[in-house]
């Protein structure tokens, strides 16, 4: 019988271990560039690097690089082929460990900004704040072409949808 196991982290841990030392922890969290994937085609990558989601409800977890819209921009590009990531929460501070990190949680828009239809797929995404993530000065310019953020990807359900299988009462009235 195979053993399978639910990969679920706290947000401290995300921050303390997984972000910051990501070299170390590629082979249990993929790299993939969001921006070049719809989520809804994000499983199926996922199942080609990992053992697919049981459900596309269940968290996915991979590291995506950061895009800049302009060289000298702190504007992070986050649109696709078909949609774009829309910013829908306050930012919070991570602390752990010694570390301190951020998370922002964004939801998918179907088109573009003006024709847009939101969707159920939620992105929070985690980052290590600057003086951790970049503690040299002089090799900002570097690290700027390999930041990475953490993400945790999943999709929430319709109101008419549930989440759970069908199954047998556990008991007879």
């Amino acid at each position: 019988m195979d053993s399978y196991f639910r990969f679920l982290p706290s947000e401290e841990e995300l921050v303390s271990h997984y972000l910051r030392e990501k070299k170390q922890v590629d082979h249990i969290i993929p790299e993939i560039d969001l921006c070049k994937h719809e989520p809804w085609d994000v499983p199926g990558l996922y199942a080609g690097l990992f053992t697919e989601p049981e459900s596309p409800y269940q968290d996915m977890f991979f590291f995506s690089p950061r895009v800049y819209k302009y060289n000298n921009s702190a504007r992070i590009e986050r649109t696709t082929a078909l949609g774009f990531w829309k910013i829908t929460g306050k930012e919070r501070v991570i602390k752990a460990r010694g570390s301190t990190g951020k998370k922002k949680t964004l939801t998918f828009y179907e088109g573009r900004v003006r024709q847009s239809k939101k969707t159920n797929w939620v992105m929070y995404e985690y980052y290590l704040v600057e003086d951790e993530a970049n503690p040299n000065p002089k090799l900002a310019q570097q690290v700027m072409q390999r930041d990475f953020v953490l993400c945790r990807l999943k999709k929430k359900a319709d109101d008419h949808t549930s989440i759970y299988a069908e199954a047998e009462p556990a008991y007879d009235k």
